[in-house]
């Protein structure tokens, strides 16, 4: 079962046209009812009065589905048939599989729509090794998130929910805080995590979503141009030990949390997974708690 990472998200919320415009401001683009990413994974945006949607496990606006994709239409197939044993499954005109996890997120399945795509390196200096030469660093106006890396869910049954994607859908735990968090990818994917389990307390429902871009300068770029269209932060800039990625989460009208992240660990089947204790320095490197802010305190001359 080829999963190869996050095709589509579907929000049920009580403001579609603020949170569209959330969505554009981030750097998505609108494209025949949704949103995309470079690659082509999608953010649906649907009224909360759309009985059509799985039930949210949270209260107020959240994220109600996330649509896995597949390299092939056997793979969605093989899906299928291994999960009708014991749970209801739909499916779409288009192939399309839909279901629910083992704590009642609704879950679905298709061939994937996204495009492979190949980002020209960012060029850094090093003492020694100079991979950029006459030339300045790169400055982002905003940012265009490439991929929809990873989604973050709240569980207080963390072990019957990781084993449903590690045993039923042969997900792989990359690292983990023991009884706190368990990070998985799936299992045609090399990012470090597509979906991260956490437990806190008995509080369950959808924490945030992530999106790579290009590199840390398109980070801060995106970051400050959101918070100039006035989005609040809810934490960052700042830096992750565990997967190495830069970050800057926002607030999202959506339900949740919108996270920019660059320079994530490239996974193997290679990979050894750590435990970890669970403290805020295994969180976050280092971070800015209400976000940052342009400065143009210094004039400068002509050269």
């Amino acid at each position: 079962m080829a999963i190869s990472g996050l095709d589509k998200v579907v929000y049920a919320v009580d403001d579609t046209d603020m949170a569209a415009r959330f969505w554009t401001d981030f750097g998505l683009a609108p494209a025949k009812g949704v949103l995309t990413t470079v690659e082509g994974a999608e953010i649906e945006i649907r009224p909360d009065s759309d009985a059509s949607l799985p039930k949210g496990l949270a209260e107020g606006n959240t994220a109600r589905e996330f649509i896995w994709g597949a390299e092939s239409q056997a793979d969605i197939d093989a899906i299928r048939a291994g999960l009708e044993c014991d749970r209801e499954v739909t499916v779409d005109n288009d192939g399309t599989i839909h279901t629910l996890d083992a704590l009642g997120y609704g879950v679905g399945f298709r061939v994937t729509r996204r495009k492979e795509i190949a980002v020209e390196p960012t060029g850094f200096n090093a003492p020694g090794n100079a991979g950029r030469i006459n030339e300045r660093g790169k400055v982002y106006e905003k940012a265009t998130p490439h991929r929809m890396s990873h989604i973050v869910l709240l569980a207080p049954d963390i072990e019957k929910l990781k084993n449903f994607y590690v045993d039923r859908l042969g997900f792989k735990v990359t690292d983990m805080y023991p009884g706190r968090g368990y990070f998985l990818r799936a299992p045609g994917s090399h990012e470090h995590h597509n979906l991260f389990l956490l437990k806190g307390g008995d509080n369950i429902g959808f924490h945030h979503i992530a999106f790579e871009l290009r590199d840390i300068h398109e980070v801060f770029g995106g970051g400050l141009h959101m918070t100039d269209k006035g989005w609040e932060t809810h934490l960052g800039p700042g830096r992750h030990p565990l997967s190495s990625c830069y970050f800057w989460y926002f607030k999202n009208p959506c339900g949740g949390a919108a996270e920019y992240d660059s320079d994530s660990d490239y996974i193997t089947d290679g990979w050894e997974p750590a435990e970890w204790e669970s403290s805020p320095e295994s969180f976050a490197e280092w971070a800015y708690a209400e976000g940052a802010a342009r400065y143009s305190g210094i004039q400068t001359g002509k050269t």
